[in-house]
């Protein structure tokens, strides 16, 4: 199967999430490479992202703006982030972390600006524990 790009997965979201069950339980669908998708945790792990594994941490919350912003303000009140509005126009596909203490970086998808854009996260390891806890199908040699 051809590489999926990461802007033809979002003009065609709508159909992704209609065949969401299908993708998960088909190795061939499931493994679909997506260019770019990746994610690099300090020295411990380089990994690449399926299209199974990125629809199934987009349509958890895992890897979107909301989850963001949560991590990103873990000291503010539990209210705070009850109350916030669960909108998202942010969806990563790629984090890497190059070192120990290096600054965490990532690829996300913006829907309000349809484009690529890279941010700034200030934790790695939540992220990188949702991309280990997915269930997926067996490969298909």
């Amino acid at each position: 199967m051809p590489t999926l790009h990461i802007q033809e997965i979002f003009s065609q979201f709508q159909y992704y999430q209609t065949r969401y069950l299908d993708i998960l339980r088909d190795p061939a669908l499931y493994y679909q490479s997506v260019e770019d998708a990746h994610i690099h945790f300090s020295i411990v792990s380089e990994e690449k992202i399926y299209l199974g594994d990125l629809l199934q941490l987009w349509l958890g919350d895992k890897w979107t703006e909301h989850q963001v912003k949560i991590l990103s303000h873990a000291d503010q009140s539990l209210w705070t982030h009850l109350t916030e509005c669960w909108h998202n126009s942010l969806f990563l596909f790629a984090i890497e972390r190059k070192g120990l203490f290096a600054k965490t970086s990532a690829l996300a998808w913006s829907t309000e600006e349809q484009q690529v854009k890279q941010i700034s996260l200030e934790q790695t390891l939540p992220y990188y524990c949702h991309y280990l806890s997915l269930e997926r199908p067996k490969r298909l040699s």
